[in-house]
Order: C-alpha cells, then sequence, then structure tokens
C-alpha cells in the first residue's frame, strides 16, 4: 500500500516486509521476534508468556497460566493437542459482518485427527482447520449466523509436517476466498462459500473457549508467523506478503 518496495537507499533495493501494508495491518505476529516468557507467580503477568504484536498496535497474544502455555519452538508457538495450550489477545476484536479481513498464518500440523482451532472466541465464533487436511471450518453468530465447512477440489491440502501458508479472506460481502502458498484453491462445489453473520469476535488463539468451558478444539502445531489485515487486500499486496513468507520460511 506504501508502495515502497523498491526506494533506493545507497544505490541498494530495501526488501519488501509486511510494515508496507500500513495501517491496514491490526496484527503481526513475527517469527523469532518479541518471544519473551516470564517465570513469576504462576496466574499472574510476572509470569506471562507474550507474542509481541509488530503492526504498532500492542495487541499481544498472551498467556500467564503455565499449563495453558503453549512452547516457544521455531521461532514461534507448539500448541499440543493433548495440553490446554492457548494464548489470548491483549485486547479482543471483531470481524462482524460486512467487516472485511484477510489473514495469513504460517503453520506446521502436527495432526489432522480433530477440528483444529486457528483462533476464535466460542464455540460458534471461529477458524479452523476441519477434522482432514482438506477441509476448513468457518462460523459466525448472530442475525444470519453461519457454520459453513469448506470441502476443496483439491485434496491433501493441509498437511501435517510442513510448512505452509494459509491465507483467508472474507470481503464486504462475506465471501470466502482461501490461498495455499499463494496458489487460490477451488471449492469443491465450484461456488463460494459465504460467512455474513453479524458476530464474528475474536479473542483466543489456538482454541475456540477457555479450557474447560467447553469443547475447544485446540490447534495441534506450530505457528510460525501471523498477519491480520482489516481489509481484503490488492493483488499486489497480497502477493508480496505471501513472496515475503515463502521466501522466509523456504516454502516453494
Amino acid at each position: 500500500m506504501l508502495g515502497l518496495g523498491n526506494t533506493l537507499i545507497g544505490g541498494a533495493a530495501l526488501e519488501w516486509t509486511p510494515v508496507e501494508l500500513g495501517s491496514t495491518m491490526i496484527i503481526w505476529f513475527k517469527n523469532d521476534t518479541g518471544l519473551t516468557n516470564l517465570s513469576g507467580t504462576d496466574g499472574n503477568s510476572d509470569n506471562r508468556l507474550q507474542w509481541s504484536d509488530q503492526s504498532g498496535n500492542n495487541n499481544h497474544a498472551i498467556q500467564d497460566t503455565d499449563a495453558d502455555k503453549p512452547a516457544i519452538s521455531e521461532g514461534g508457538l507448539d500448541f499440543e493437542l493433548s495440553e490446554t495450550d492457548y494464548m489470548s489477545f491483549t485486547t479482543g476484536f471483531d470481524f462482524d459482518h460486512p467487516k472485511p479481513f484477510t489473514m495469513f498464518f504460517v503453520v506446521k500440523r502436527e495432526s489432522a485427527s480433530t477440528q483444529c482451532t486457528l483462533i476464535g472466541q466460542s464455540a460458534t465464533e471461529f477458524i479452523s482447520f476441519k477434522n482432514n487436511d482438506d477441509k476448513i471450518g468457518v462460523r459466525n453468530a448472530g442475525t444470519g449466523g453461519d457454520n459453513v465447512t469448506i470441502t476443496f477440489a483439491e485434496s491433501n491440502l493441509w498437511v501435517t509436517g510442513t510448512d505452509f501458508i494459509l491465507t483467508v479472506s472474507k470481503d464486504s460481502n462475506g465471501d470466502l476466498l482461501f490461498y495455499k502458498d499463494g496458489t487460490a484453491q477451488a471449492e469443491s462445489s465450484g461456488g463460494t462459500s459465504r460467512a455474513d453473520g453479524d458476530q464474528m469476535d475474536i479473542l483466543y488463539l489456538g482454541t475456540k473457549v477457555v479450557p474447560g468451558s467447553g469443547t475447544t478444539h485446540s490447534f495441534d502445531g506450530i505457528m510460525k508467523e501471523i498477519i491480520i489485515c482489516d481489509t481484503v487486500l490488492s493483488t499486489s499486496d497480497r502477493d508480496n506478503t505471501i513472496t515475503y513468507l515463502k521466501s522466509k520460511f523456504s516454502i516453494s
């Protein structure tokens, strides 16, 4: 958006980074950056695991309870299905319809045996991988609420054991688009799923609900980098973000 990708300083071109997305980038959890794990009193802020937001909005991912902390691994956070790992956002945010978004997740899944939540706030507001490797679930609540399971034309998309980039966008009509490593993924129905319920609030990373409050469908694997924008990015901005992430994580 800022158009600085080819700026020359001292005769050398500056490499494009997500900073150039400007104010539309509302969260950036950058790999191997801003990860701290304090060791104070369990449950208090002096015991905080934090992945600091690099977008400038200071909306960090935090966890103060030892039993609920994912491990720091490969420059990101490793969530275990058999444990109660999750993170909370410092400040919850929403994509209530008709608010658009574009989200990028660099992940390495460790299991496809059950539904694994990327972000959410409740059993009715979340984005998750479903319990196989070619489906994604998006749910929102309120008036016109939708519980959408998207099945893709290509199978074995969201595989385990390897890094990949999932990009999800929703426009002001509620239409959902999905990309793997920058390649658009067609739905098996040939159509475009829509999620236009008027409530989609986000508070947690790696779970639907706080463990003990219901079915969590917790994430299982490593989240390595996350970028969230409050608009549907232009093709050039989306491609630049994908190129940046692919280069960083050696994804072909």
